[in-house]
């Protein structure tokens, strides 16, 4: 047991540390990494989280964290594989995910290859790329996305730029004041669609899903960093 214990603290140790450098040290990046000490400090004094009152009452309750984040992280996944565009929507919007200066992080790009996919298949509808500019990028997500898209042969005049959105939320109202009337369908990595799709009702928008994969890796930083982030997003549902 100690032995697993230690492998899990070095593997989430690592995973954290790793996305950290290739975008910047996030909520998610950071819990991950703490997460990681944790089950090192868990296997180093295993005995003594055993049998110590308060050491014990500390090992039960980041127990049950990671039970509770187990299951969400299942519940979010099934949910984001279940996509049901219809492939007759008028616009596709693209939620903006991490750059590492210019270049669209690993999750940000299979998101771009899924919105590059549905255009080809859809070729009237226009995409709302959304995303402003955060830590360590050097342009915007949005215009990250759309130099993707241009690059992959989509049109200049089916991509409209939302740079100003920095969260979930606002990429759903910014998007909005966007549109004209027609339907929609957003594209995020099967984590995200959960939570982006609960976003863009709030916001008053009824839209269909595609959820695109999410790179093996990278998903134990999401959903500790979506697990957060669903956490924080309570505010917007009362």
């Amino acid at each position: 047991m100690r032995v697993i214990l230690f492998i899990l603290g070095l593997l989430f140790s690592a995973d954290g540390l790793y996305f950290a450098s290739t975008t910047s040290m996030g909520v998610g990046e950071a819990f991950t990494v703490a997460i990681g000490i944790m089950f090192i400090l868990w296997s180093t004094f295993y005995d003594a989280f055993k049998t110590k009152g308060f050491l014990k009452f500390i090992k039960c309750l980041f127990t049950f964290g990671m039970i509770v984040l187990v299951i969400y992280s299942g519940i979010i996944c099934v949910v984001g594989k279940s996509d049901n565009a219809t492939y007759r929507e008028d616009y596709i919007i693209v939620l903006g995910a991490g750059l590492k200066g210019d270049t669209p992080s690993l999750a940000l790009e299979r998101r771009l290859e899924k919105a590059a996919e549905y255009m080809n298949k859809n070729g009237n509808a226009i995409a709302i790329v959304s995303g402003g500019q955060g830590k360590g990028e050097t342009i915007s997500e949005a215009q990250a996305m759309e130099n993707y898209l241009l690059n992959h042969g989509i049109r200049e005049d089916r991509i409209i730029k939302e740079d100003n959105s920095t969260s979930t939320y606002e990429n759903f109202e910014y998007s909005k004041l966007i549109m004209d009337e027609g339907q929609a369908v957003f594209v995020t990595n099967e984590f995200h669609v959960l939570r982006s799709e609960l976003m863009a009702k709030i916001n008053g928008i009824d839209a269909t899903h595609i959820g695109a994969s999410t790179p093996i890796p990278l998903l134990p930083v999401s959903c500790v960093r979506e697990f957060i982030a669903q956490i924080a997003a309570v505010r917007y549902y009362f």
